[in-house]
């Protein structure tokens, strides 16, 4: 998976929490990238639970990382997926929960 930073939206002072920042996943298939939007405020939650290497979580975690002076350089940077490409990630080992992976 691919997500990409496209744009933000600078809220009125004293709402950075609330900021939010617009994203586009793809998958890498034929469907269309899907475009979404996260606030600062959910990025931080996602980050603080999740030690995950997926390109969502590491976008997520170039945001919460970001001085608000900074916002605008992120957009147009892209993350990928930490995992092998077209395989099951790395990580995967012989625990029951990994069953129907394929190594």
């Amino acid at each position: 998976m691919k997500a990409t930073i496209w744009g933000h939206t600078d809220l009125a002072e004293g709402h950075e929490e609330v900021h939010r920042f617009a994203f586009e996943l793809h998958d890498g298939s034929a469907a269309p990238p899907v475009r979404e939007s996260v606030s600062l405020r959910t990025a931080r939650v996602v980050v603080a639970h999740l030690q995950d290497g997926n390109a969502l979580i590491q976008m997520f975690r170039a945001i919460v990382n970001s001085e608000s002076p900074n916002y605008d350089k992120l957009i147009g940077q892209s993350f990928e997926d930490d995992f092998i490409q077209n395989g099951p990630s790395d990580r995967v080992d012989d625990s029951p929960a990994w069953q129907n992976a394929e190594r």
